[in-house]
């Protein structure tokens, strides 16, 4: 019989956390391939990985290569803002820079989705900028990680949960795409003024 109270525990007891791949060199650095390198610049906290601008390399056989998969949370170590992100099944093989870790989850009722979206919520995050090295660019240690307390709610719970941010972001994108318009029009109205009085 399922429970249906919330669970806490510290993120190392419910998912596996190990650090991105480890690279020698900057990603432009590696010839071209067939394996993602995915990187700070690539991942939108609101909207996941943009994967039409994630970098093909072709990566040194020397060390074995752990693949991201579906259900994956990628977290940023470092930046003025740490941010997670759950992946999507990835076109294509890929890894991650350096610069995240890479969280699995292996708790039966932990939604990738859910602990993603928790983690960038105000206590988690509250949390993080407390115990971060660093003044400007931040930078998450290992053991932090490790330590931030999680809620395990029900799994319908945080099914419904996930679903009312992924309706907030899409709301939000609309209000930008908006904005961004009403702007434009803006411009091209003073552009025709500024025109018409130099005629």
């Amino acid at each position: 019989m399922k429970s249906h109270r919330a669970t806490y525990m510290a993120l190392v007891e419910a998912a596996d956390i190990s650090a991105g791949h480890p690279l020698r060199f900057a990603v432009d650095a590696f010839p071209a391939g067939e394996v993602g390198v995915i990187q700070m610049r690539n991942v939108d906290p609101d909207i996941g990985v943009d994967w039409a601008g994630v970098a093909r390399v072709k990566l040194p056989h020397a060390r074995r290569i752990q693949f991201l998969d579906r259900g994956d949370v990628i977290f940023s170590t470092r930046g003025a803002r740490t941010y997670a992100a759950a992946l999507d099944p990835p076109p294509f093989p890929t890894v991650c820079s350096p610069h995240f870790f890479v969280l699995r989850s292996r708790h039966a009722e932990l939604d990738p989705r859910f602990l993603a979206w928790q983690i960038n919520q105000v206590p988690a995050q509250e949390y993080l900028q407390r115990e971060a090295t660093g003044s400007h660019i931040l930078n998450i240690r290992r053991e932090v990680i490790e330590r931030l307390e999680i809620v395990i709610p029900p799994r319908a719970r945080q099914e419904a949960i996930v679903a009312f941010a992924e309706a907030a972001a899409r709301e939000k994108r609309l209000l930008a795409g908006l904005i961004e318009n009403r702007q434009q029009q803006m411009n091209a109205l003073a552009a025709g003024l500024r025109a018409h009085h130099e005629e």
